[in-house]
């Protein structure tokens, strides 16, 4: 498997989804709140789809894709049942442009993992496209040992971290005290 794991700071970023139907309002959810300035390109949309709009940064473009709707975006997924849109976009898209191709996860140059949040702490399961349903399962199954006090738990950390990150002493004695506070805090 050739593919590197990272996480993406999309504030202000274009994002295109194309597809209007439950996988597109799928992907939308997963990215609700990121800060992204997000676009739906779909003849039909999703009703669900529809009622995001008013909360949150949202412009919904009911008719076929064209090129120009995918010129300059960071992210575009493709989420349609038509083979032939999915692959006008993968056909179109520049060298410099991140793409997820749901319809066929090899098309695309990026995966979206089945995702667990707890605040800051972020835990993503990729099977490489050989299972999505063993992914969200996997994710389901960490969600019962990862439960929402993880979030409370690693924002203490991540306080805790720039507090120590200030005081003027050795790397050693920095990762002692987060180690020990780790430990204390939680287990």
């Amino acid at each position: 498997m050739r593919e590197y794991p990272v996480t993406l700071n999309l504030v202000g970023k274009k994002v295109v989804i194309v597809g209007g139907g439950r996988i597109a309002l799928r992907k939308l959810k997963g990215l609700l709140g990121c800060g992204a300035n997000l676009k739906v390109v779909s003849p039909n949309i999703h009703s669900d789809i529809k009622k995001y709009v008013d909360s949150d940064n949202i412009t919904l473009v009911e008719r076929a894709v064209r090129e120009c709707d995918i010129h300059n975006a960071f992210l575009i997924i493709v989420a349609t049942n038509s083979y032939e849109v999915n692959e006008f976009v993968v056909k179109h898209a520049e060298d410099n442009q991140l793409v997820n191709a749901s319809h066929q996860a090899d098309r695309g140059n990026v995966s979206l993992p089945a995702t667990l949040r707890r605040g800051r702490l972020v835990i993503s399961v990729v099977t490489g496209g050989a299972s999505p349903l063993l992914a969200k399962k996997i994710r389901d199954d960490l969600s019962l040992q990862y439960d929402q006090s993880y979030g409370q738990y690693v924002e203490s950390l991540y306080k805790k971290r720039l507090e120590i990150k200030s005081n003027n002493m050795c790397e050693s004695e920095k990762k002692d005290i987060l180690e020990k506070a780790m430990n204390k805090t939680f287990l």
